[in-house]
């Protein structure tokens, strides 16, 4: 992680539902609610999450790797995002 703040939990809410808004899924997501696993969200938006988490909290994923499975539940990103 650099020098840049943490991303923080609403932040990454406010993330995810604008996702799943653009996929016209505008249902309320619990903290344990399977996202991926559910079908709520695909790979692809694992790597737009990847991508908000590099910019927005400076998170090398290049060099931390990661485990998609770690990215289905808003509670599991921001214990990502808080490393």
């Amino acid at each position: 992680m650099t020098g840049q703040a943490r991303v923080t939990s609403e932040e990454i809410r406010r993330f995810v539902e604008a996702l799943l808004g653009e996929r016209g899924d505008r249902r309320p997501v619990g903290e344990d609610e399977p996202l991926l696993s559910a079908g709520r969200l695909d790979s692809v938006a694992v790597m737009e999450i990847v991508a908000f988490l590099e910019d927005r909290g400076g998170i090398d994923f290049a060099a931390a790797g990661f485990d998609p499975a770690e990215f289905d539940t808003l509670r599991s990103i921001a214990a990502v995002a808080a490393g």
